[in-house]
């Protein structure tokens, strides 16, 4: 009885010397915690409860909405509300809800006059400490859906008019989570709240992880290293630790596998850079992996080849039976050229879909920029589609909604660049810099 009144009266001193200590160590509360606008567009963060990878551990992410300035004011009616799959980031600072500026992804698609629901995933925002679930698709597919549905009701509460539009979009690591989240919805994941996706629009997506390792490792050669790590941190995850970095990765390059990704203090390019320095040539851009790699990863029957090869083919999207047949369309965006993710993943994909019998999609592979700029097309296409898209029943109440908004453009000295810019021009034409939009300043990365 000592000892368990020592320790109760130590923990009471704990909280009387520390008020803030119980408060810290809390849950945190689910809900709308902040509301910013950024001129051109409102993003609203909240946090919303959902499960970890396992399917069942109750977890409590972050996620954001964002509106454009009418909406929010409630002087235009929505088309509807999008899922926003994030895209590739390792820096926490970058997390994807986590934009300020107008140029950006978000922020572009947005004024296609939908409420766009986007979370940080695992890994970001609120649970920075977690691991990443990289390219795991049930569990980062299921984390989407829920932040769409906590989201939605979110709007509802605060008296927001949605629209009757699903859209699920998404590029790159985004493309591979929008893809999950047609199969999740076909498979009937939480089909009360969300019976079917009207539109979906997807690029750039390593649909085949399975056939994108076959490709690196018979040619020995990788243009975008910080790729590897990643993906094989989320399958060595999804495998619960069976195999380790050790058994792949060289002994000198797992030694800077904690700074460069466990520690979230870098971005993709600060990445990339530090490999090529340390292991190849940073103006050659083209990296012979088996510099990173050991003969293991190349000999498919290797212990621990075998053991990632299963979790490749489980997260990939072309090896198991299913159809988005609750999904009424899918246009695909991807580059031939694209360096790094290979073009046979849209090869794959499109051959998996028409064996399954769904042939309501379309592929634009114009583009004949890398993965990086391919995105910036997949951002210019998408924000046109959706503008023209007018969702079934709506066509009386959008009657002046077919084009997007215009913004004038200034420098960071005052000069006007642009009088009346589309947000989406802008991000097309505009070199990096700072500038001044609706009287924000606004970098373009």
């Amino acid at each position: 009885m000592r000892n368990l009144f020592d320790k109760t009266l130590f923990i009471a001193s704990l909280m009387m010397a520390f008020p803030g200590w119980m408060a810290q160590a809390a849950e945190p509360e689910t809900g709308i915690f902040n509301r910013t606008n950024y001129g051109g567009f409102w993003r609203y963060d909240f946090n919303y409860e959902t499960v970890d990878a396992d399917g069942e551990t109750p977890v409590i992410l972050s996620a954001a909405i964002f509106m454009t300035p009418d909406l929010h004011d409630k002087t235009e009616v929505a088309k509807g509300c999008g899922i926003l799959n994030h895209y590739t980031i390792t820096d926490d600072k970058q997390r994807p809800t986590n934009v300020g500026f107008g140029l950006t992804l978000e922020s572009v698609l947005v004024n296609a006059n939908y409420f766009l629901i986007e979370s940080d995933g695992f890994g970001f925002g609120i649970d920075k400490e977690h691991n990443q679930k990289y390219l795991q698709g049930r569990a980062t597919a299921r984390v989407d859906i829920d932040a769409f549905i906590a989201g939605k009701k979110l709007l509802e509460e605060e008296g927001f008019d949605l629209g009757n539009a699903t859209l699920n979009l998404g590029y790159s690591q985004g493309g591979h989570s929008g893809m999950w989240v047609n199969r999740l919805v076909a498979e009937g994941y939480r089909s009360e709240e969300l019976p079917k996706i009207d539109y979906c629009i997807i690029g750039g997506g390593p649909y085949d992880l399975y056939a994108h390792y076959q490709k690196l490792a018979a040619e020995n050669l990788s243009q975008y290293p910080v790729a590897l790590p990643l993906i094989f941190s989320g399958m060595i995850d999804a495998g619960g630790g069976k195999v380790k970095n050790e058994d792949v990765f060289t002994d000198d390059f797992v030694e800077y596998l904690p700074e460069l990704f466990d520690s979230k203090e870098h971005d993709t390019d600060y990445i990339n850079h530090f490999i090529y320095e340390r292991y190849g040539n940073a103006g050659d851009k083209r990296l012979p992996i088996d510099k990173l790699l050991k003969p293991a990863f190349f000999d498919e029957e290797s212990v621990p080849m075998t053991e990632i090869i299963h979790h490749l083919k489980q997260n990939s999207l072309v090896y198991d039976s299913w159809k988005p047949e609750k999904t009424d369309h899918i246009s695909f965006v991807h580059s031939k050229n694209d360096e790094v993710v290979p073009f046979l993943n849209m090869e794959n994909m499109k051959r998996y879909l028409l064996d399954q019998g769904y042939e309501a999609f379309d592929i634009d592979d114009t583009s004949e920029e890398s993965h990086t700029d391919t995105g910036i097309y997949y951002v210019l296409k998408a924000i046109t589609d959706l503008t023209a898209f007018i969702p079934t029943g709506t066509d009386h109440l959008l009657p002046e909604q077919e084009e997007e908004r215009t913004h004038g453009i200034y420098s960071i000295n005052g000069t006007l660049i642009s009088k009346d810019a589309t947000l989406s021009d802008a991000y097309r034409t505009l070199p990096r810099g700072i500038y001044i939009i609706d009287g924000q300043k606004i970098v373009k990365p």
